[in-house]
């Protein structure tokens, strides 16, 4: 990741460069909607409303859950799919948040936009910007992430009964600390992983309401031991991670 923007031209060349330069040059080649919004100048004056509409409507849903947001990452939208991957995302992935130590930013594709998609992609940046980049990186599991950005995301194949997971699986989804370890296996796996986090992190967000959410994450942010902040119940390896 860069500081500043790079002044680049020729729609063959963003396609072909690292995807983290052409997100570094969206401020000169996007155009701005809204303070930190970014679209495609291909992008219908009604697909515009309808992101800015979304974007509203995700950050209310964080508000109504955990507290009105603080974060205000970057958040670009692309026309296309095929723009999106040359962003960063993934095939058949309709939004990430790339955090780095210089920020945050959230890629969206239009043709799978959605509240849920930006609300979860939001919560990402939002975690982040209340840790820091450091303490996010070190000290939050990744299921305990995944799993928060997943109370807000509201897609049919994450409305899950958790009870018909069983308490083994969603004990085993807390050793996932690690993204290698969480999107580890096909897509199938992946998805259950998602599952799983998601009970994961309402479990502990039974025993600590969410309106607490952003005092722990201070406390984290401050040193505290994740397990401890979040009463994490086992025996506790290295780092804080339950072992079961």
């Amino acid at each position: 990741m860069i500081l500043g923007a790079i002044a680049l031209s020729g729609t063959s060349y963003a396609f072909a460069a690292p995807a983290w330069l052409n997100r570094a040059i969206v401020p000169v080649k996007y155009v701005q909607i809204a303070d930190d919004i970014y679209a495609t100048a291909s992008l219908s004056d009604a697909d515009r409303r309808r992101a800015l509409a979304d974007v509203q409507a995700a950050r209310l849903r964080i508000t109504g859950m955990f507290g009105a947001p603080r974060a205000r990452p970057v958040t670009i939208i692309a026309a296309t799919d095929a723009e999106a991957a040359g962003l960063g995302l993934l095939e058949g992935v309709p939004g990430s948040a790339f955090i780095t130590p210089f920020g945050t930013q959230v890629v969206l594709s239009m043709p799978n936009f959605s509240v849920d998609v930006t609300a979860h992609e939001l919560m990402h940046a939002e975690v982040a910007d209340r840790l820091g980049f450091w303490a996010w990186a070190v000290r939050l599991p990744v299921w305990f992430d995944e799993g928060l950005a997943l109370q807000l995301d509201w897609r049919r194949g994450y409305m899950i009964d958790c009870a018909s997971l069983g308490a083994r699986r969603i004990l085993e989804v807390q050793t996932l600390m690690r993204p290698w370890q969480f999107w580890d296996g096909g897509r199938d796996q992946v998805i259950a992983n998602y599952r799983a986090a998601k009970c994961a992190a309402a479990q502990v967000l039974e025993r600590q309401p969410p309106r607490l959410l952003y005092a722990s994450m201070a406390r984290l942010r401050g040193g505290e031991n994740f397990a401890k902040v979040f009463a994490t119940t086992g025996d506790e390896g290295p780092g804080g991670q339950v072992l079961h």
